[in-house]
């Protein structure tokens, strides 16, 4: 809950000081590359070249502060409109925009992993966005169930996509170009690996095309469905 009995001045000697909305940024940016274990009182405040005290004028603990930056990760989330006419480039423009989410702060969705208590309150975002997704499927013809499980089986996908295609790929600059490295084979080289040494010597599809695969595999899914 946002504290509401300390002053917290908006200026000092006329320059603008820390807001809410600053130490959520700086929040999320280091939950999102480090995860939350890495977001402590401390170093959010060297982080802001503030002290300690000072990041307590704005907010009650550091569980506020998870939750300021989990909040400002769920409203960054805005799919585009979603169609049953088209619905098919709908599914792709909402995996589109979770990807797009995932991958700006990674680390950051392992929240309920990194915390004991996640924030018990949640940004409208994550339920108005869901709903519009199974709306969608339940327009095309799915019930419920089958909607839930699509969207389900979506989100896991990307989800792990962010974090082992996405976010290595960001740290290298540059998407993977090899299934594994070439040192591996050769330190192996007196193991039978027929089909993998096949598979290595093949480029690998870049990490769009890996996600548009993806992406596809969902909505074959919803097809079969349908049919």
């Amino acid at each position: 809950m946002p504290a509401t009995s300390r002053r917290r001045p908006a200026t000092r000697k006329g320059r603008p000081v820390l807001t809410r909305e600053i130490i959520a940024a700086k929040a999320l940016e280091t939950a999102g590359a480090e995860g939350f274990p890495a977001l402590t009182m401390r170093a959010l405040a060297a982080d802001l070249g503030v002290t300690v005290r000072a990041l307590y004028n704005y907010v009650e603990d550091r569980q506020d502060v998870v939750h300021l930056a989990v909040d400002l990760m769920l409203s960054s989330w805005s799919p585009p409109p979603l169609r049953a006419a088209t619905w098919e480039a709908s599914v792709a423009d909402y995996a589109g925009s979770l990807r797009e989410l995932y991958r700006r702060w990674p680390r950051a969705l392992l929240v309920s992993l990194d915390e004991d208590t996640p924030p018990a309150s949640v940004h409208p975002n994550r339920l108005l966005n869901l709903d519009r997704f199974l709306a969608l499927l339940r327009d095309i013809g799915l019930g419920i169930p089958a909607a839930l499980a699509a969207h389900r089986h979506l989100s896991l996908l990307v989800l792990s996509f962010a974090l082992l295609v996405d976010q290595p790929a960001a740290r290298a600059g540059a998407d993977r170009s090899a299934l594994v490295p070439d040192t591996w084979l050769e330190d192996h080289a007196d193991l039978d690996l027929p089909a993998l040494r096949e598979a290595a010597a093949l480029p690998l599809p870049t990490a769009d095309e890996q996600f548009d695969q993806l992406v596809r595999a969902v909505v074959t899914q919803i097809r079969s469905e349908l049919a």
